[in-house]
């Protein structure tokens, strides 16, 4: 075969760029023998699109949108319309691309995604054409330095009545303390739960889970939709806490640990009209038939918050006052390297990214996922448990399905 390499190589190896920087980088040739072609071109692009359908009986209505953010080609070589012999040997043509400020961050849902990706093409006389992809992520920064919220602690009480058989048995007094609001990859979400058991029956577990939270808009092929959008909401969960020791009655346990936040896209999609991002951490502490749950909403971020020191009394907010309901005592997060951060996969792990416009002759990575900034923190100084964040389930390497519900 003529062509012995066709491949597409960044400048920047792990192919992270943040939005408002150059893609650089060479579309590298190697050919054994000259072979007639009539151009070689390089084709970026970037977009978003959801897709879910919605079964009523034997019929269904289909719900899609796209966002395109990139549609730029580059002609390397142009031998003319009808060909001509491009020379044996190793041949590297530089390409550029300036990313737009406001681009959304890269992402990889179960109902639709924010893809960026190059794809050079040889057009061939007479013959297949020769492709091959690459992917790339692209990070819209969420610097939580100036999210006047993310120094904020997150508190939370459920007083909740539990019923016995045939009467009240008493009630379970539950108490979720973070930090703070803001968080970024890599960081701990310290937090504090305490249960205080004043009913008749034993608490036999204690949960607590980040939740992400992402809603998709689209519009149905109906025709009496009149244009309105649909959302469609998809959860996945990150234990933090399985808490499994049994809370006997009439007595109070507090839980003091941290856990990491895993590799995961930031906060609200900025600059993304159809996907949306929300993270929560709930609790749930699970009685007889009664179920106790806090919810309460944080952010992700790509920049970490800076801190010079924290207060040395902390007031739990809304609360009657400081000292009504006693809170988590202060926790100061824990310092990290800088600079930089690493870039890691994100927990999701690798898709698919062949799509309609790719066949047997298109080559490259097609099994891809998107790497998010990761800062390490230093735990010596911590005397609480920080453990890793794990999936509710292991990543699947299948690629997202866009039309099933």
């Amino acid at each position: 075969m003529k062509l012995e390499v066709f491949e597409i190589r960044f400048d920047n190896p792990r192919g992270v760029y943040t939005a408002g920087e150059q893609v650089k980088g060479n579309v590298v040739l190697r050919l054994r023998n000259p072979m007639k072609v009539r151009k070689v071109f390089l084709y970026f692009e970037g977009r978003a699109k959801c897709h879910w359908e919605v079964k009523h009986g034997r019929s269904k209505t289909d719900y899609r949108a796209t966002e395109t953010y990139i549609n730029e080609t580059f002609d390397l070589f142009d031998a003319g319309s009808g060909g001509g012999d491009h020379p044996a040997g190793e041949h590297s043509y530089p390409f550029c691309l300036l990313l737009g400020a406001s681009l959304p961050s890269s992402f990889e849902g179960r109902r639709g995604y924010v893809r960026y990706f190059c794809k050079a093409s040889i057009t061939r006389p007479w013959k297949f054409d020769e492709h091959t992809k690459r992917a790339f992520t692209v990070i819209h920064p969420l610097d939580l330095n100036v999210v006047p919220t993310a120094g904020m602690p997150v508190w939370g009480e459920q007083d909740e009545a539990v019923e016995g058989c045939c009467c009240s048995a008493g009630s379970v007094q539950t108490r979720l303390t973070l930090a703070k609001t803001g968080y970024v990859p890599g960081e701990p979400i310290t937090y504090t739960v305490d249960i205080f058991n004043k009913c008749d029956t034993t608490i036999d577990r204690v949960e607590l889970e980040l939740k992400q939270v992402v809603t998709y808009t689209g519009y149905s092929n109906s025709i009496f939709s009149s244009g309105h959008p649909k959302h469609h909401t998809k959860v996945d969960l990150f234990p933090l806490l399985n808490y499994a020791n049994r809370i006997k009655r009439n007595t109070e346990e507090h839980i003091h640990r941290a856990v990491a936040v895993p590799p995961l896209p930031p906060s609200n999609l900025a600059g993304c009209g159809i996907i949306d991002i929300s993270y929560f951490v709930e609790l749930r502490v699970n009685v007889r038939w009664t179920t106790v749950n806090i919810e309460r909403e944080i952010i992700i971020g790509t920049v970490p918050m800076q801190f010079s020191g924290m207060p040395s009394e902390e007031v739990v907010p809304g609360s009657p006052s400081s000292t009504a309901i006693p809170s988590a005592p202060p926790m100061e997060p824990p310092p990290y390297s800088e600079p930089p951060p690493s870039y890691e996969e994100s927990v999701f792990g690798r898709v698919e990214i062949r799509d309609e416009n790719d066949d047997e002759h298109t080559s490259g990575q097609m099994g891809w996922a998107p790497s998010y900034p990761v800062y390490h923190y230093d735990a010596a100084r911590q005397h609480f448990q920080i453990l890793p964040a794990q999936p509710a389930s292991a990543p699947s390497s299948e690629p997202p399905a866009y039309n099933q519900i």
